[in-house]
């Protein structure tokens, strides 16, 4: 990787070297590309995600997986550019993989074979790279079809500004606002940037209780609006975790109702009617199904005599299992969010080439962008189905 030459002019310049923006170069080979990369690592967020194994895809595409303000946005990009294109990548680079729960496809081989193979795919005589340097502001000079970009490590011209950045999730690894700020000095609009795929806060009048269950992990299901999710939950000292409660955390604005099923296929006030006048404590009944100190818990200390139990308390004990009604008001921070909610406005752009309506050669791409997928390899495949548009678009 060759240092850029600040006094020339490139024909593209590509803020981020993440995933989009490394799959984008792949397509750039015979242009003049400088990649502006604020780490000191390309693919810093790609060589972090499924845990060093990259979840690249997910065998059961949809856009019922994606979040956009435009939902028949997203369609069109699925149609063209699904799991079949990624493998085909995958395969061509003999990179081994496995396929786990609900479609995700992991590496075996770890993140670190995707990120050389979309480096080896773009490598190019004509591309250098700008590394550990950070993008403060992007102009077009209105004398000449070139934009200019200040960086902390000088002036960049460039005919065409590709925005590859990404969304503010992850500081640690070089996130920030860079896209927003672009886009808005543009005059083009940014729909409210906001941390998904995020643990949620216990609300405050059950933290004490359920700060108890830290480190105990169940399988549950999760109804938010017309949302319904089955998937593992962790309890954690300050909130719901796990694979369940990121998804949940997508669809949290404000004050929002999410019900609980903590043993879904279990009816658990059939169970209780089920064992009426049978010597087992109810305590020792529901432990079979969920650990013992998540069952006091939801059972909020109280001992019930089965044979005595009145029909009130039959439904109250079932609502508590079954249908457990929280109103959470806060998730977790860009700091342990794994994706940025929001961004640039998608009818900013025109589909078929990823280009803005309003700035003729400024391109946004990712994260940028406001498309959010669900846990499971969505927001990667985004990555990639928006830089091969905009690839495309150039051809």
């Amino acid at each position: 990787m060759g240092m850029a030459c600040l006094e020339q002019i490139f024909d593209f310049a590509v803020i981020g070297g993440g995933a989009a923006g490394l799959w984008a170069l792949r397509g750039l080979r015979d242009k003049k590309v400088v990649i502006i990369e604020g780490n000191a690592r390309l693919g810093a967020k790609v060589l972090a995600s499924g845990g060093g194994k990259c979840n690249f895809t997910n065998r059961f595409l949809s856009p019922e997986n994606f979040i956009c303000s435009n939902p028949h946005f997203i369609k069109s990009f699925l149609a063209k550019f699904g799991t079949d294109q990624v493998l085909d990548f995958i395969d061509y680079h003999n990179i081994p993989y496995e396929e786990r729960d609900n479609g995700k496809l992991f590496t075996l081989s770890g993140a670190n074979s995707i990120v050389q193979a979309l480096l080896e795919d773009g490598e190019s005589e004509n591309h250098q790279f700008l590394m550990e340097c950070l993008v403060q502001d992007v102009e077009k000079l209105s004398d000449k079809e070139l934009f200019a970009i200040e960086t902390s490590s000088g002036k960049v011209l460039a005919r065409k500004v590709i925005v590859a950045s990404g969304g503010l999730s992850f500081p640690k690894l070089g996130a920030t606002n860079i896209a927003a700020k672009i886009a808005r000095k543009f005059g083009m609009k940014v729909e409210p940037l906001k941390p998904a795929l995020a643990g949620l806060r216990y609300p405050e009048n059950v933290a004490s209780d359920f700060v108890s269950l830290t480190g105990i992990a169940i399988t549950a299901q999760a109804t938010v609006g017309k949302r319904m999710f089955q998937d593992q939950l962790l309890f954690t000292h300050r909130g719901f975790s796990g694979p369940l409660a990121l998804n949940c955390s997508l669809f949290v604005d404000g004050a929002t109702e999410i019900q609980f099923d903590f043993v879904p296929g279990l009816d658990v006030a059939a169970l209780i009617q089920e064992n009426h006048g049978g010597k087992k404590s109810l305590v020792n009944i529901l432990s079979e199904y969920l650990p013992k100190a998540v069952v006091k818990v939801l059972l909020q200390g109280r001992e019930f005599n089965l044979a005595q139990m009145k029909k009130a308390e039959v439904e109250a004990v079932g609502q508590a299992f079954n249908r457990h009604t929280m109103v959470i008001s806060q998730v977790d921070g860009y700091d342990r969010a794994e994706v940025t909610r929001g961004g640039l406005s998608v009818d900013e752009v025109f589909p078929k080439t990823m280009e803005c309506r309003k700035c003729p050669g400024l391109y946004f791409i990712g994260e940028a962008l406001d498309v959010t997928g669900m846990l499971g390899g969505y927001n990667i495949h985004w990555a990639w189905a928006s830089a091969q548009m905009l690839v495309n678009g150039l051809e």
